[in-house]
């Protein structure tokens, strides 16, 4: 089966594309337009939930996903978008958006170095990109190799599937960042806080080893 045929039978089978704390959080970062008619650009779209109430916030936005299926659904709730698959590149103009917003992307394409020079290619000068990366240096991580056990195995037995590509940290993220004119100018942690079980999501570095997620605010420099 190839991978965007699993996709839309996901969505066929009713996945959606969820506002969780990890995106409101992003909403919040990105706060209202600052001026008028500020494009926005969704990679990994799904079915346009957030789009949507980003749309809502006051951004024109527009889609991309390699799920057809996920495309005709974003396009049912009023989405502008179209299929795309980011590892032969984005299919739109130079310069052409304010924003672009990658959530939970970057860990399933194949070539992140090459998505990062696209975006920005299509971002406006000083324009900014906001992202969701797995932080995969965590202290379950890094305990499980310690083992012997590798991270994926679990997933494998439970989905037969890792559509995880790239193992993500802080310094791989920035080092790919940094090659493509893309300067981190926020950046939060979120995870689970061990044996108490309390989530978090801080710009402190000290919970970075408990950390699953790394959200990130970067701008255009060139």
């Amino acid at each position: 089966m190839l991978t965007y045929e699993r996709e839309d039978g996901l969505y066929e089978n009713g996945k959606r594309c969820a506002i969780e704390e990890e995106e409101l959080h992003m909403m919040e970062m990105l706060g209202k337009p600052i001026k008028s008619n500020m494009k926005l650009l969704d990679i990994g779209c799904g079915s346009g939930e957030i789009s949507m109430a980003l749309k809502n916030r006051g951004y024109l936005p527009y889609g991309l996903d390699f799920s057809s299926k996920a495309i005709e659904l974003a396009t049912k709730a009023g989405l502008a978008c179209e299929r795309a698959d980011l590892d032969e590149g984005i299919p739109l103009k130079d310069k052409e958006f304010d924003i672009v917003w990658a959530g939970d992307v970057m860990e399933h394409v194949f070539d992140p170095v090459g998505v990062f020079g696209e975006i920005n290619r299509v971002l406006a000068d000083q324009g900014e990109l906001y992202a969701t990366i797995p932080h995969d240096l965590n202290y379950k991580i890094r305990i499980k190799t310690l083992l012997g056990q590798s991270h994926q195995e679990s997933v494998y037995r439970k989905f037969g599937q890792y559509k995880h590509h790239t193992f993500f940290s802080e310094k791989l993220m920035r080092y790919m960042l940094e090659k493509n004119d893309l300067k981190i100018s926020n950046i939060f942690y979120h995870g689970i806080i061990p044996i108490i079980g309390k989530p978090f999501i801080t710009s402190s570095a000290f919970f970075r080893l408990f950390s699953t997620l790394m959200i990130i605010k970067a701008i255009k420099t060139n």
